[in-house]
């Protein structure tokens, strides 16, 4: 059984969007989340051992996959959920949703993945120490932290701007957080003992990859460049 998670569709529009009622956005995501991680709890407990494979360890690719892309993905959730309330720019406006609500859906199905193994749902040792043996750990930053996330200063300063200004500095602080997890999400594809974790790996890559091009694409329109990619 596959646990498929098609990231939402960009929508491309010039209209700004409507903004829903912060209460009923955050009660609808909470909803989702708890289905999601029953959901996808459940299935990829069953999945695995109708195949009769062991439960993903803590030493496993698979647990640490979803111990870090978790991580990962709530910084992204942070700053998107930022920029969708503030930003009157309609394209940049529904990206933002778009990335807001397709990866905290992921991270609900990567909880319930690690509820179903039996495991915390936070990293208990070194981030990153699933890619190579630990050879990646290069990759991460002075600050600790795993590559192309934004530094506290950096959500900080983007939560205090507004226009223009803020939808661009979204976009290059997205863009570098997409170009760094990326490596995660295909190492996991590649090495993940799990089909259905593979195929949800895969999945970010799809979705991901597309965004960084349209990323790419709306900081021209506005005459701005991407920041330097993750080292």
């Amino acid at each position: 059984m596959v646990v498929s998670t098609e990231p939402a569709s960009v929508v491309v529009s010039d209209e700004p969007q409507r903004p829903a009622g912060r209460s009923l956005r955050t009660l609808l995501a909470a909803v989702l989340c708890l289905a999601a991680l029953v959901v996808a709890g459940g299935v990829g407990y069953v999945a695995g051992h109708r195949a009769g494979s062991a439960t993903p360890g803590a030493s496993s690719v698979d647990a640490g996959f979803a111990w870090d892309m978790s991580t990962h993905h709530r910084q992204a959730v942070i700053m998107a959920s930022y920029v969708r309330d503030h930003s009157t720019d309609g394209v940049v406006r529904t990206l933002a949703y778009d990335i807001e609500t397709s990866q905290f859906n992921q991270v609900g199905q990567m909880q319930g993945w690690l509820d179903a193994w039996g495991l915390p749902p936070e990293n208990p040792g070194t981030q990153m120490s699933w890619m190579s043996g630990g050879h990646d750990m290069s990759m991460m930053s002075s600050g600790g932290l795993m590559p192309g996330m934004a530094t506290q200063a950096e959500v900080d300063k983007l939560q205090t701007m507004t226009g223009k200004a803020m939808d661009v500095y979204f976009l290059q602080l997205m863009l570098r957080h997409h170009q760094g997890g990326l490596p995660m999400a295909r190492y996991g594809a590649e090495h993940a003992s799990e089909a259905y974790v593979r195929n949800f790996a895969q999945k970010i890559i799809n979705g991901q990859s597309a965004e960084v091009v349209l990323m790419e694409q709306l900081l021209r329109e506005r005459g701005a460049s991407p920041l330097p990619p993750p080292a």
